[in-house]
């Protein structure tokens, strides 16, 4: 044993040592390969003495009243980064550690989002007014299921840091006005690898852009630069994988650091239908920020970034960032308005607005006015808005519907 562990040690170091001598000719950050595994979700039993609150708000608090169900602490089958309840968009809340750790905080998420832990064994998973059912849906994007995998994920922050400053994002558009920034592709956050990937399952579908919603995703702020395209990696794995969807739900994603990814597959500059605000999809552009924006506000890094993809996505399609516009519901369990229902609303809006969630929290919701201020003077600085970009016409999508349970294809 301790002659295969020294073998497999030293075909780490060479493996790690050949990505940080070479990143740009590799063009990929290191990304284990990504796993997807389910299980059971226990009976939860209910709460004898509930708490009235949740130890932390997460990225989607809508829950009210005391907690009225809790599962017992769920080993894994093993190590996992994000899990969630399989296909269900009502407001749940999770913990987790690992072996030897305390808990976490509690967590709440809804809409068909999984939690980030980065490195965990057991969850925990409570609720309000509901019993729980169904499927967890676990997603390892730290290569932590195996051997060499464990030992190379150590060693990612070098790799990663030296990918992301170097190589992968897209050149800016030099005829756009305003410009499009920096935005690392599908390819190099993980999606096209041929296993462990997020492929789409079939084509995209097209709308009409009529405003911007702005969210965040249910991960503590504390990850690392290096971290970053591994959980957008996840989400997206997620969301295919464990929701059933077609594809990662958000059209772009921004970290704490600002860097922007592309997100749902189709073309960034197209009015691609995503699945980030249920009802609304078909004539909006999602942008998440990935953290937790409850009580903690953007970083200046990502708010200065969503300015800059806000801008040149309003714009391309015609928009300003001032102003109202009318949308259409297209009606759905996790939207705000039935179907049919005419909705006035700001150009860029908080998911809440629109969603029956507290999305993209109060420290993020607050902002927004001057989020919106900036990203007009942004435009305006930049010559105004376009005419708007020949893009196909809308093919009538209204985004993704969760299948509760999960799909989990391509899972372990």
């Amino acid at each position: 044993m301790r002659l295969r562990f020294r073998h497999l040690l030293l075909a780490a170091v060479a493996v790690a040592c050949g990505y940080v001598a070479a990143p740009a000719l590799s063009a990929q950050p290191y990304l284990p390969e990504a796993v997807d595994f389910q299980q059971a979700l226990p009976a939860a039993e209910a709460v004898a003495a509930p708490s009235s609150r949740p130890t932390h708000a997460g990225a989607h608090s809508k829950a009210e009243g005391a907690v009225s169900f809790r599962t017992p602490p769920v080993a894994a089958p093993e190590t996992f980064d994000l899990v969630g309840l399989a296909g269900e968009l009502r407001e749940v809340e999770l913990r987790a550690r690992d072996t030897d750790g305390a808990w976490s905080e509690w967590i709440e998420t809804g809409n068909g989002d999984p939690v980030y832990f980065g490195g965990a064994e057991e969850v925990q998973l409570r609720t309000r007014g509901w019993r729980p059912e169904g499927t967890l849906h676990y997603v390892n994007v730290s290569g932590t299921t195996t051997a060499v995998g464990g030992l190379l994920s150590g060693l990612r922050g070098a790799i990663n840091s030296a990918f992301i400053s170097a190589s992968g994002t897209f050149a800016a558009e030099a005829s756009a006005a305003p410009t499009r920034p920096g935005i690392i592709p599908r390819a190099s956050w993980g999606a096209d690898q041929e296993t462990g990937g997020c492929a789409p399952r079939t084509k995209p579908e097209f709308g009409r852009i009529k405003a911007a919603a702005v969210h965040h995703t249910v991960t503590a702020s504390d990850y690392t630069e290096a971290e970053a395209p591994a959980i957008v990696l996840g989400i997206c794995r997620y969301h295919r994988n464990g929701n059933g969807w077609n594809d990662i739900g958000y059209n772009a994603l921004v970290d704490r650091f600002g860097n922007l990814y592309e997100g749902r597959a189709g073309g960034l500059t197209k009015a691609v239908v995503g699945a980030h605000a249920q009802g609304f999809n078909a004539q909006t552009t999602g942008i998440a920020s990935i953290g937790t924006h409850t009580s903690q506000p953007m970083m200046a890094a990502a708010r200065r970034a969503t300015i800059s993809y806000l801008a040149w996505k309003l714009a391309r399609h015609g928009l300003s960032a001032r102003g109202k516009t009318t949308l259409l519901s297209a009606g759905g369990e996790a939207s705000r308005y039935a179907a049919g229902r005419r909705v006035r609303t700001d150009l860029v809006i908080g998911h809440g607005a629109i969603g029956l969630t507290e999305c993209p929290g109060a420290a993020l919701e607050d902002g927004l006015p001057r989020l919106r201020r900036l990203t007009q003077e942004r435009i305006d600085d930049s010559g105004g808005v376009t005419p708007p970009a020949t893009v196909p016409p809308p093919t009538g999508g209204t985004g993704d519907v969760p299948r509760r349970g999960g799909a989990a294809q391509g899972a372990r």
